[in-house]
């Protein structure tokens, strides 16, 4: 099931936009070693759900197959791949299993970001000899941060570190207090420095997304590894890390290539759920007529297309936003062109209709399965439960992101 459309984002929706030629070998095996992971994450998506996360088994295969490598810079042993690639890979990946697919886009998505802001002395301890950095991004919710001398002391307990099992680091956001002021702080901990806790149970859905909680017990971070004020500058051009590596890419401004990862397991979790929708209704007999399968019949068949097309302009959407973050990063390159709030803004949004686009085919999908299609165990209620939870993410929430992008478009000066 499925095979038919295997070559929809490569092919049909316009390809990969890739800056050097020969790069491309290196990402279509990439995106083929994600693919190839399928049949593996299928069958382990109950246990995964158990567990929390994807099996050791299934990491082995990912770093053999190049996929905690795809962003990370050349000098280090990584691919240095535009974020189209991640974004298909992502997609492979959550086709086999959402929940899987959230864990591991959520730890393999920050390589931009810790190449983008840190001096090269961290980088290159961060990522070692093979490019392997692995890392939530934990935006606080809780703990504390506060100038001290040598650096800066962190303590909390931080939820939802999606990806955290199999981290190599932990990146931690928070308002830190520096004397009389508020500042906001970005650090990256080493994976010594940090507890992941055995506290991930009991969500709705997501299950194997690996989101336990972290535990930083009253840490001194040193300044080298601290970004202050500066994170996600929307006025600056180049960051540290584009001028290191000489890579337009690696310009930071995370709320415009973040939600692009999460547009991407939507997108894998919907033709997850459409392949096990055209398994089930192969399989079963229509009541609207004696004889007829459900396949057969015009009924479900405009299900399948409705959704299908859904699904189609979501990933073309998510891909388009990852593609118009690497250009972005070029003009501010080469033109000395920043990438505005509003547009910024923009991108995210495009990537986050995607994902609801997503989540109304899926919708669709799980309505007409089947009440005995739907039972606790059943891949098609693992995929509404997975679709569900990605909807309740504060980065996908409709209404505070649509006055969010009125804002930062209403709002500007009007040109003249």
């Amino acid at each position: 099931m499925g095979d038919r459309t295997e070559r929809d984002a490569i092919e049909l929706l316009g390809g990969l936009e890739l800056e050097h030629a020969d790069d491309r070998p290196i990402a279509l095996e990439v995106i083929r070693g994600a693919r190839a992971l399928r049949g593996q994450l299928r069958d382990e998506q109950a246990e995964s759900e158990r567990r929390g996360t994807y099996s050791v088994a299934v990491h082995e295969r990912m770093r053999e197959a190049g996929l905690y490598r795809i962003t990370a810079p050349r000098a280090y042993g990584g691919l240095q791949l535009p974020l189209p690639v991640l974004t298909k890979t992502i997609i492979e990946v959550a086709q086999g299993d959402p929940g899987s697919g959230w864990c591991y886009a959520l730890a393999a998505g920050h390589q931009i970001t810790m190449a983008s802001y840190w001096p090269e002395p961290v980088q290159a301890a961060a990522f070692g000899e093979h490019g392997e950095f692995l890392a939530p991004h934990n935006f606080a919710w809780g703990g504390s941060a506060e100038r001290v001398a040598g650096g800066w002391l962190i303590d909390g307990t931080f939820p939802f570190g999606s990806g955290a099992p199999y981290s190599t680091h932990f990146l931690l956001t928070i308002t830190a207090r520096d004397g009389d002021r508020m500042r906001p702080l970005t650090v990256v901990l080493e994976r010594a420095e940090y507890e992941v806790l055995d506290d991930w149970s009991g969500a709705f859905g997501m299950k194997a997304s690996g989101s336990n909680g972290v535990r930083v017990p009253a840490l001194i971070v040193p300044d080298a590894r601290a970004v202050v004020d500066g994170f996600d500058d929307p006025h600056a051009l180049r960051t540290p890390g584009s001028l290191l590596h000489d890579e337009p890419g690696y310009f930071g401004r995370t709320t415009a290539y973040h939600p692009a990862g999460l547009a991407a397991v939507a997108v894998g979790t919907g033709r997850a759920a459409l392949d096990e929708f055209e398994r089930i209704i192969a399989g079963s007999a229509s009541k609207n007529a004696p004889g007829l399968r459900k396949i057969d019949d015009p009924v479900y068949r405009e299900v399948y297309g409705t959704a299908l097309a859904a699904v189609d302009a979501a990933e073309a959407l998510a891909l388009a936003a990852a593609g118009a973050y690497v250009r972005a990063g070029h003009r501010a390159a080469a033109h000395a062109e920043a990438l505005s709030v509003a547009d910024e803004v923009r991108l995210a949004n495009v990537s986050r209709t995607a994902g609801r686009l997503v989540a109304e085919a899926v919708d669709e999908l799980f309505l007409h399965a089947g009440t005995l299609t739907v039972s606790d165990g059943s891949r098609m209620q693992r995929y509404f439960r997975d679709i569900s939870m990605l909807r309740t993410h504060g980065r996908q929430l409709p209404r505070s992101s649509a006055v969010q992008l009125a804002g930062a478009v209403l709002d500007q000066e009007p040109s003249s």
